[in-house]
């Protein structure tokens, strides 16, 4: 789908990155110029993965707008203690006083517990508007979820999927002219890593060359990067898809990558892909493009609440533009995007492949 014509306000702030807290703009930054602080008390937001990094900011920020947010957690204590913190700052930030915030249990490693979680909040809210798909692991070693398939595929973008279906009805039905609903995934540079393995999801055969890149390229049966890549790219997919069926009725789906940020899923990581790419954190570039956490989650506040992607979707974002197709020479791990992430077909195939493994037979 061909990213559609919109305004790039902050392609100057970006121009020359100067590392985290520089001119780039952040969540906040975003909700005021889009004249959206305080004056979205009729709408709902639910973020996975809500009790730390990009996606407590995103939390924080959200709330800012005066809309009910949820978020989800693995743990209930950890989420009492988040939303006890947050309840604190409002106390102190203006903005944030007299927030309303709640949370769900949902550890996406087990599609029993995406269910709970979504039933959950069935019960506790009547609308959803924007659903910001966001928890998620990175480049870890070789793991198998609680259904059996590899944790970063089942993490990324199982779990999302199946949260989508099951909450997609209130979607639907929570999208009004003013404000279509959308679906935000939030993805990474790092789908440059691989496509989608098409029947293959789990690496239980070689991926071929071709469809990943040669940097990843590791002497091992199971590549963590490549199945850290498809996952990305299988979120790409998705918010790809949602917008090929659903964007006519109402509800949108738009992918991002937030920008590079150090959180704590730097310390999960496989180590050979640690060293792999140790180096490359280590350029000029990449310590000049790493943003701060409240930067960071500028560009999937802007896809949620955006004036300019109001009735859009379909498309990939980074750095608060849509973004650019990269050519074969550019290194992975800035901007852009690679040509697999607009695939009608492959995301049509995912899109059923993914039916059967959450195991929904249609919608």
């Amino acid at each position: 789908m061909a990213p559609p014509n919109v305004p790039s306000p902050y392609a100057e702030a970006h121009a020359s990155p100067a590392g985290p807290d520089d001119a780039r703009p952040t969540g906040t930054q975003i909700l005021h110029d889009n004249d959206r602080v305080g004056t979205m008390s009729d709408k709902t937001f639910l973020v996975t993965g809500g009790t730390d990094g990009l996606g407590l900011e995103t939390v924080r920020t959200l709330a800012k707008t005066g809309a009910k947010v949820f978020f989800s957690a693995r743990n209930e204590d950890k989420a009492k203690k988040v939303l006890a913190a947050l309840v604190e700052e409002g106390t102190t930030d203006k903005d944030l006083k007299g927030a309303k915030i709640d949370y769900v249990i949902i550890d996406n490693v087990s599609l029993k517990s995406v269910k709970s979680g979504a039933e959950d909040f069935l019960r506790k809210s009547d609308t959803l508007n924007v659903l910001i798909n966001n928890a998620g692991i990175a480049n870890v070693p070789h793991g198998v979820s609680e259904d059996g398939f590899e944790s970063q595929f089942a993490t990324n973008h199982l779990a999302h999927f199946y949260l989508f279906q099951l909450l997609r009805p209130l979607l639907l039905k929570s999208s009004t002219p003013a404000f279509n609903s959308r679906v935000v995934a939030v993805s990474s540079t790092a789908h440059g890593f691989a496509s989608v393995q098409i029947g293959n999801y789990n690496q239980e055969k070689k991926v071929e060359s071709g469809n990943y890149d040669p940097m990843c390229e590791l002497d091992d049966d199971f590549n963590p990067a490549i199945a850290y890549g498809q996952s990305k790219t299988a979120n790409i997919w998705m918010a790809n898809e949602i917008e090929r069926r659903y964007g006519a009725k109402g509800l949108h789906g738009l992918s991002i990558h937030p920008g590079n940020i150090l959180t704590a899923g730097w310390g999960t990581m496989d180590p050979r892909i640690a060293e792999k790419f140790g180096a490359f954190i280590e350029m000029d570039a990449f310590k000049a493009a790493f943003k701060s956490i409240p930067q960071g989650v500028a560009t999937q506040v802007l896809a949620a609440v955006g004036k300019h992607y109001e009735g859009k979707g379909g498309f990939y974002l980074d750095d608060c533009s849509v973004s650019k197709a990269m050519s074969e020479e550019d290194m992975v791990g800035l901007t852009g995007y690679r040509p697999w992430i607009y695939n009608p077909e492959g995301e049509k195939k995912l899109w059923a492949d993914s039916l059967k493994m959450v195991g929904l037979n249609s919608e």
